[in-house]
């Protein structure tokens, strides 16, 4: 098996399907992971799950027999789990980790494996690099054959307990009967989601609500335009109250509000943080944690309440920890990453939809009204994201980043310069650019926001030339 092709991801590993992801490599990670777990703890209960990917019933049973193999006291096989599902019921004790066949947000050609453990986090780093460094050795494993059958029953129960949990916890019936648009994207968790929004009061109208392998033609990663363009287009023919549209396994949440824009996640959380300040959730006004990739509203809004703000380098997993210490209340990233330590330590579309319902009905006011006050409230900014060919380390990111900014017109005073994850150029009312080398592709990321104007638009694309020229002369 050629392991050089398969990718460690922010949250496990990942390859194409039939080629560098098969059941042998599925085998072969779960395997490794056991024995670094081992170190530190019993084996206990495995808890296996998988989406509607191809190949995936295969991948999950070769998991479950490594997992026996490697000792464990009992392994369950429960289809079709949104990720959220996974980690609440790791924390309510029905597993010790669970492995989850997924390659979440990508294409319907990979497949991969997450691995989250009790109370329902992402590896702790020292496991998984002890992990890493044994699939190195390892090379291989057996396949062996589950006898575990898969349990249907638990995967609906633990769904409606965790919705049942986010419930209990808000007023009744906060939707008011007002329509919503829930796309799934033919991954795993669109019916649930749809059932949330019944309970609250909403209607919900499903689109890709069946695990699809191929995910009806679309990349399931809300992140993209052209994923939430169907939602976009059934938002403004229902008249509807707001569209949901979710990643493949059911962690990643983007919301359009009711005239067909698209929220960025920076601004949902900020729109929550100012909910939770309002309603004065909690004992304590606590930190807020972000990626580097995380936009400006949220940083103001939280300083504005006195929170201190935590950057981490861009992965959920860097932030899951910083909500189990306790060093940190709520948890954002750039792509529809969200959680909140009363409800969790792990990312949850659910517990965000939830929220934002109780905030709609509280404040009696349309998303679209409560986004442009935001926006008044805070500064509006154009947030981008994009990829360029190249590579290089700090000091010719330092240098693409600054020739960047004077091509645009953006120099003025020196700009403060962080190194958490890439290079980062902080510069005036809240604008930063962010240059880092890809983790899971070829080439650069680069990311930014710039204040709204007429020339937004312009800039941005002058900055992405400029970084182009810079790293591929």
């Amino acid at each position: 098996m050629d392991l050089t092709s398969v990718a460690s991801s922010a949250d496990g590993w990942r390859g194409v399907i039939d080629e560098s992801f098969t059941p042998s490599y599925a085998a072969l990670v779960t395997h490794c992971v056991m024995r670094a777990l081992a170190a530190d703890r019993a084996p206990g209960t495995v808890l296996v799950t998988h989406d509607g990917r191809r190949g995936g019933e295969r991948c999950a049973a070769a998991a479950v027999a490594a997992a026996a193999d490697a000792g464990a006291d009992r392994v369950r096989l429960v289809p079709h789990l949104p990720t959220p599902v996974v980690s609440a019921a790791l924390r309510r004790g029905r597993a010790d980790v669970a492995f989850l066949v997924t390659a979440s947000h990508n294409p319907g050609s990979h497949n991969g494996l997450k691995v989250k453990v009790a109370p329902g986090r992402s590896l702790p780093a020292a496991v998984e690099r002890r992990a890493e460094q044994l699939i190195g050795e390892v090379g291989g494993v057996p396949v062996g054959t589950a006898a575990e059958q898969p349990d249907r029953d638990a995967g609906t129960r633990w769904t409606d307990e965790h919705l049942a949990d986010i419930l209990d916890r808000l007023p009744a019936a906060v939707g008011s009967g007002a329509t919503v648009v829930v796309d799934g994207v033919g991954g795993v968790a669109g019916g649930p989601m749809a059932r949330l929004c019944e309970r609250l009061g909403w209607r919900a109208r499903l689109l890709g609500g069946t695990p699809d392998p191929g995910f009806g033609g679309l990349v399931p990663d809300p992140t993209l335009a052209a994923t939430r363009r169907r939602a976009e287009r059934a938002v403004r023919e229902e008249s509807a109250r707001l569209g949901i549209v979710l990643d493949g396994d059911g962690d990643r949440v983007f919301v359009i509000d009711e005239r067909g824009r698209t929220v960025q996640p920076h601004e949902l959380l900020a729109l929550l943080l100012q909910a939770r300040w309002s309603l004065r959730r909690g004992d304590r006004d606590g930190d807020i944690a972000v990626t580097v990739a995380t936009g400006t509203a949220v940083r103001t809004v939280a300083r504005r309440q006195g929170r201190g703000v935590r950057e981490t380098r861009i992965g959920f997993k860097h932030l899951s920890p910083l909500l189990a210490d306790g060093r940190a209340d709520l948890a954002g990233g750039s792509v529809g990453d969200l959680a909140f330590a009363d409800h969790g330590i792990d990312r949850d579309p659910f517990t965000a939809v939830a929220l934002l319902a109780e905030l709609l009905h509280t404040t009696g006011r349309p998303l679209g009204d409560l986004l442009d006050a935001l926006g008044d409230e805070v500064g509006r900014h154009r947030w981008f994201e994009s990829r360029v060919p190249g590579t290089g380390g700090a000091d010719l990111l330092r240098t693409a980043g600054s020739a960047a900014l004077a091509r645009a017109g953006l120099a003025g005073a020196d700009p403060t310069i962080t190194e958490t994850d890439g290079v980062k150029f902080w510069l005036d009312d809240g604008q930063w650019l962010l240059l880092r080398r890809s983790t899971t592709e070829a080439g650069v990321r680069v990311y930014g926001e710039l204040r709204s104007g007429p020339d937004s638009a312009r800039r941005v694309d002058e900055l992405l030339r400029s970084v182009r020229g810079v790293l591929t002369p």
